[in-house]
């Protein structure tokens, strides 16, 4: 498995439910687990090569990583990059990451 795989994993996520509802989860947990320190986080940041980044911005990466993955996709706004839109086919929502 590799490190994005892993960290699906650990977020326990059900990739059969695209919601809103699923959106905001995928948010949160995904800040929580970069608060928490998790191991498969880490990974993954360091997969990525940015691991450097500032917990906003890892946020915002691993947030696309993990929505994209799950059939999202995701668009950010040219004036403001903490602003995500993002779409399914059966969805589209606007997040605002501040």
């Amino acid at each position: 498995m590799n490190a994005l795989e892993n960290y699906l994993l650990s977020l326990q996520i059900n990739c059969y439910n695209t919601s809103v509802t699923q959106i905001i989860d995928v948010q949160n947990r995904i800040f929580r687990s970069l608060l928490s320190g998790s191991h498969y986080a880490e990974a993954l940041l360091v997969a990525l090569d940015i691991s450097h980044y500032s917990t906003p911005q890892q946020h915002q990466a691993l947030l696309k990583q993990v929505l994209h993955h799950l059939g999202y996709r995701i668009r950010v706004e040219r004036q403001r990059h903490d602003v995500l839109f993002i779409e399914h086919t059966r969805l589209a929502y606007t997040l605002h990451l501040a």
